[in-house]
């Protein structure tokens, strides 16, 4: 599928980006004490907890942004299959 496509490497890149910005959520929320603790006083998230989950989603999103603005999407004939490829090739 990727072969179909010359995607540029900015644009693999910012992909690359946001898969470690999405990992970077996942184990900021992970980090978090359970919400049955949180809600019951047992346990409480920190400034510096939530401060790491804001900023990691903040720069998910950022790249986001990036990632479905990119010009290149309005050259190709398929945005759907090309984004699928982009995927592709970023984890590669």
């Amino acid at each position: 599928m990727t072969a179909d496509y010359d995607i540029p490497e900015d644009l693999l890149e910012a992909q690359r980006a946001f898969y470690a910005a999405d990992a970077r959520v996942r184990a900021a929320a992970d980090a978090m004490p359970p919400s049955v603790a949180v809600l019951t006083g047992e346990a409480k998230v920190s400034e510096e907890q939530r401060k790491e989950l804001a900023d990691a989603r903040a720069e998910r999103l950022r790249l986001v942004d990036i990632l479905y603005r990119h010009p290149w999407f309005q050259q190709v004939d398929d945005p759907h299959k090309a984004r699928m490829a982009l995927q592709k090739a970023a984890r590669g």
